[in-house]
């Protein structure tokens, strides 16, 4: 009997793993196969044997591999082609076991037919389209050569053995032929998945190629035997031995998702390729080996060996074909790679497992005199310095798991003419890639600018900065080289200090001053050097708990300047980093910039240590700020609008826009994150106009006819001048009436030039509303309040800090609105969070509220419903709306 995937008597795999147990190694689950197939074979040879236990243990491992690959099959790289062979095995061991109670022995093969042919459909579901697609035609005819050799060399040997000893009846070999053609060609989908398989999936290819192999010794095993015997016996093993590759086929299928789709292209499978021809070879071989022995030839042989030497030919035509072209895009390919290496400045190195040169660019000889082809082949480290080689080869022979990182390593290298030159290398881990499989290193001189003799006196000016006379950056990467490379080093620590204030061009007074009260404060051990324009460096001699306390001490030695001009007002800010043995120069000097930038964003003043916590964050910033330039493109962005309800109305007034971004990655990113990015650049005055345009006409669309909405404009929006031009344009094109426009601005915006004031005076003349944000937060001067054009004051959260138990934030609140009203301009408190502020401020006789007590920030869909006051709704548990008597209307 045959069934299955293998056609043997009885269909066996592995033992399925229990869900939810971590699988074995690859490895112990062959093992476990090929015992299993064992126990198998040798079940019927002892005394209590016979047919019954091989064929139990084969159809109990059927229900296993059933059950095995259809829970395995979601969690694998092709969950479909998985499915597919589930219904295959199950399919095949019906069809065996029907076979058997309805057929005589030899013909129960016929029953896993069936399951063979879903094996097609199974494994062309895995098969990867793009690079089948490509060579599509030289694996089909491949396809089809190796079926037929397949078949030719079956025919030949069966007429070589068995034909003409009248062992098989006609049905019998009809069944032994049409299940080795169903097998063989589910033999051939599994060379095709060899062939185009990727790298991570060539092990399970070769598994289930192997596992049809053994399914063509069980199906030609059972399809002979008349009866129980050892025959029989091994046919269950092998059976076994199938179906258990395939189970370790599917469970050490799982997708790869940290290699890049680039880097996981396929290579070529010298078995995909060779084995049509070798068993073309073989067929053609007993072909003609069997006419000298049976002095005939077969008709079926004879078509059989015709047709495959039409296929062949077929093959071989489109082999031809496809070589041409690919042989002109690889000349194409060289030769733009040629003139790219040749235009770089940077010498490329390609480098083998044993750092051995394999090639490098012509750039070398510029860059240390030698010619490339003396380098090729020889060990990377022969010219590099011998107390930076221990060093460099750690660092070389460690793998990158992430072969998109690009790591920086410096050493000493000799030039042809002695010298010694500070080579900086860009080195990227390809040794995983498939295509490449090696390091790949750009080299940079970063030891001075103008070569010559290295014992010329002006070398002391290339790593000197004239305006200080401090080491330059150039002499601080060379000491901290030396400081990492130095043998059983003590610790050591670097400091970045930034100085802000400085004008462009400072004064070089100004500067040696700068050195001279950095210099007083420094241990004497500690290196100082100028970084940059306004940056300094010390490397310290110490953990990283000395440099925050050296930091500290040139933090407070910053102070003002008296220079001829007046006196300069200077404040300053210092990143600190620990300097570990395995480190590079460049990167510790990224990585104090990193905790210096860190350090800036706190304040002045402010000492930061370099952490990964900082360098993650750092990370998601430049992410941000390159995402942000194309999200109001992507429809990233959105409005929101918090309601300002007047107590004294009991209703919503007006709403005020609020921008979101939805980030594909990191989802909602709050305002405070985005917007001070934005600003950075000329982006926040489209993003201002987008939001004007935006607000406008959603609240022109509303049914509520005296709803204002206000929105933020950005200092650098206000001062550009074409504020004015885009809101007459967003009132336009809404046909929002220009009162019901409120526009929120800074108090620092109020001290600029007077084209600022000239143009919010204009606004409001049109009866644009002009509102002040976050009052007394900023350069507040009540001075400032006196005649220009506001209307509104909006009372900043913070002034409701302990405002339930301080009696002086409560009296700072009443004075605010009372200094509001003196001078006619409407107070909006916002932020009221709790229903004791909300009575507080109510007690006050403050009037308008905005917080999320009285409403949270409403998407666009729920403003016609859900604003308190406008609709059913009370207010905070305020009565219900009453009519504006008054109709004073409402600021915002």
């Amino acid at each position: 009997m045959t069934s299955g995937v293998l056609a043997a008597p009885a269909r066996a795999v592995a033992a399925p793993a229990t869900g939810g147990t971590a699988p074995l190694a690859v490895g112990r689950q062959l093992l476990l196969v090929l015992a299993l197939a064992a126990l198998t074979t040798v079940s019927g040879l002892g005394p209590s044997g016979g047919e019954l236990l091989p064929v139990a243990l084969n159809f109990l491992v059927i229900v296993g591999a059933t059950v095995v690959i259809a829970r395995s099959a979601p969690h694998t790289a092709h969950p479909a082609g998985w499915r597919w062979y589930a219904v295959a095995v199950a399919l095949g061991g019906g069809g065996a076991a029907l076979a058997a109670v309805l057929m005589p022995w030899g013909q129960t093969a016929l029953g896993s037919i069936p399951g063979q042919l879903v094996i097609v459909l199974a494994i062309a579901q895995m098969l990867d389209r793009p690079s089948l697609l490509a060579a599509r035609a030289q694996l089909a005819t491949s396809l089809v050569l190796f079926v037929l050799a397949d078949l030719l060399t079956v025919h030949t040997i069966y007429h070589l053995t068995i034909a003409d000893r009248g062992l098989l009846s006609m049905a019998q070999t009809v069944s032994f032929f049409a299940l080795l053609f169903s097998i063989a060609l589910g033999t051939g989908f599994s060379l095709l998945m060899m062939s185009v398989a990727r790298a991570a999936g060539r092990r399970v290819a070769g598994l289930v190629f192997a596992s049809q192999c053994a399914a063509s010794s069980a199906g030609a095993l059972s399809a002979i035997t008349a009866g129980p015997q050892l025959l029989q016996y091994l046919a269950c093993g092998a059976s076994v031995l199938g179906l258990g590759l395939v189970t370790v086929a599917c469970r050490a299928d799982r997708p790869v998702a940290a290699c890049p789709r680039e880097l996981q292209l396929p290579t070529a499978s010298t078995l995909g390729s060779l084995l049509p021809h070798a068993t073309a070879v073989v067929g053609g071989s007993l072909l003609l080996l069997s006419v000298p022995l049976t002095g005939e030839i077969t008709i079926f042989g004879t078509s059989l060996a015709m047709l495959g030497l039409g296929v062949l030919f077929a093959h071989q035509t489109v082999s031809w074909r496809t070589q041409l072209r690919l042989t002109g895009d690889l000349r194409r390919s060289e030769a733009w790679f040629r003139t790219l290496v040749r235009s770089n400045a940077d010498s490329v190195l390609i480098l083998d497992d044993r750092l051995d040169v394999q090639w490098v660019s012509p750039a070398i000889t510029d860059l240390l005199g030698m010619d490339p082809q003396d380098i090729i082949g020889g060990p990377v480290t022969a010219a590099v310095h011998p107390d930076d080689v221990p060093g460099l080869v750690a660092a070389l022979s460690t793998h990158d798991t992430d072969p998109t990182e690009t790591k920086t390593r410096t050493a000493r290298v000799r030039h042809e003419d002695g010298r010694w030159r500070l080579i900086q290398a860009q080195v990227r881990d390809l040794r995983s890639d498939p295509d490449v499989g090696a390091l790949v290193l750009y080299c940079r001189d970063v030891s001075r600018d103008d070569p010559g003799p290295a014992d010329e006196p002006d070398l002391a000016v290339s790593t000197t900065d004239p305006a200080t006379g401090l080491p330059n950056r150039s002499a601080l990467t060379q000491r901290l080289a030396a400081t990492l490379r130095a043998p059983g080093a003590r610790p050591a620590s670097l400091v970045v200090l930034g100085v802000d204030g400085l004008p462009t061009g400072a004064d070089v007074a100004v500067l040696r001053e700068l050195t001279t009260r950095c210099s007083r404060v420094l241990r004497g051990d500690d290196w100082l050097a100028r970084a940059g324009a306004g940056d300094f460096a010390v490397l310290v001699d110490g953990t990283i708990a000395d440099a925050e306390v050296v930091a500290g001490r040139l933090v407070a030695a910053v102070e003002p300047v008296a220079t001829a001009g007046g006196t300069l007002r200077l404040t300053a800010a210092a990143g600190v980093t620990p300097l570990p043995a395995d480190a590079d120069p460049g990167e510790a000097l990224r990585w104090g910039d990193l905790a210096l930038r860190s350090a800036r964003a706190a304040g002045p003043g402010r000492v930061r240590r370099h952490s990964d916590a900082l360098r993650i964050t750092q990370d998601r910033e430049e992410q941000l700020r390159t995402d942000l330039d194309h999200a109001l493109a992507a429809g990233q962005l959105r409005l929101v609008y918090q309601p300002v309800v007047d107590l004294a109305l009991h209703r919503t007034t007006s709403v005020e826009a609020l921008l979101r971004w939805r980030h594909p990655v990191y989802g909602e990113v709050s305002p405070a994150e985005f917007v001070p990015l934005a600003e950075e650049s000329a982006l926040i005055t489209e993003l201002g106009r987008w939001v004007l345009a935006e607000a406008t006409a959603t609240v022109a669309a509303l049914p509520h006819a005296e709803l204002g909405v206000a929105v933020n404009v950005s200092a650098r929006h206000v001062r550009s001048g074409e504020l004015v031009a885009d809101v007459l344009a967003a009132l336009e094109s809404s046909g929002l009436c220009a009162s019901r426009l409120v526009l929120e601005i800074t108090e620092s915006v109020l001290l600029d030039d007077d084209h600022v004031t000239d143009d919010l005076a204009a606004l409001r003349r049109m009866g644009v509303r002009i509102a002040v944000d976050d009052f007394g937060t900023g350069w507040s001067s009540l001075a400032y309040l006196v005649g220009l054009p506001i209307d509104v004051l909006k009372m900043d959260r913070q002034f409701l800090a302990d405002v339930e138990t301080d009696p002086q934030r409560r009296a700072l609140c009443s004075s605010v609105l009372h200094l509001g009203t003196s001078l006619g301009l409407a107070v909006v408190v916002e932020g009221v969070e709790t229903e004791t502020e909300l009575q507080l401020l109510r007690d006050m006789g403050h009037r308008y509220i905005q917080g999320f007590l009285l409403a949270r920030p409403l998407d666009v869909a729920a403003l016609p419903t859900q604003l308190p006051g406008l609709t059913d709704a009370t207010v905070a548990g305020l009565p219900a709306p009453g009519r504006d008597e008054d109709g004073d209307g409402v600021p915002t």
